[in-house]
């Protein structure tokens, strides 16, 4: 699982820094390069405010939690380093469909709060769209895709 999540979070830092790439190479009239969207270069997993509504959080949880709506008024684990982005993930984890939850940090990290128990469910990593389609199955988990924003659902080729 840790692998999965350090792919994932390389894919999405390789979009980013190839739309950053795409934004240099497009010239305005003037011939000025477009406005700079600032890509995730920060700490890996981490979004910037000009990306972060285009993340998906890949949520794990127990194999008893069918759906997203199965979480409500249940908490879910979240890593410190996400912690800019917790207002954002638990209103995507309500628009997903449960109005009630709660998001918690812990000396733990997400995923073992989770495996030990504490919780039901745990967000493993917010990533691109992308990177979260590729997202393996975790065998004994369920994992759910709750995008940020409806703008992450992009339209696939």
């Amino acid at each position: 699982m840790a692998a999965a999540t350090a792919l994932a979070e390389r894919l999405t830092a390789a979009t980013a820094a190839s739309a950053l790439d795409t934004k240099v190479d497009n010239m305005d009239r003037s011939g000025r390069p477009e406005t700079l969207v600032r890509g995730n270069t920060e700490k890996p997993g981490s979004a910037s405010a000009n990306d972060r509504d285009l993340m998906v959080a890949v949520v794990m949880a127990r194999p008893d939690m069918k759906s997203v709506s199965d979480l409500t008024g249940k908490t879910i684990a979240i890593d410190g380093r996400y912690s800019a982005s917790n207002g954002s993930v638990r209103t995507a984890v309500v628009a997903a469909g449960a109005p009630e939850v709660q998001l918690s940090e812990g000396q733990a990290t997400a995923v073992n709060r989770l495996v030990n128990g504490e919780v039901p469910a745990a967000v493993l990593v917010l990533v691109s769209a992308d990177a979260a389609e590729a997202f393996p199955e975790i065998p004994g988990f369920k994992i759910f895709h709750i995008p940020l924003s409806p703008r992450s659902l992009k339209a696939r080729p």
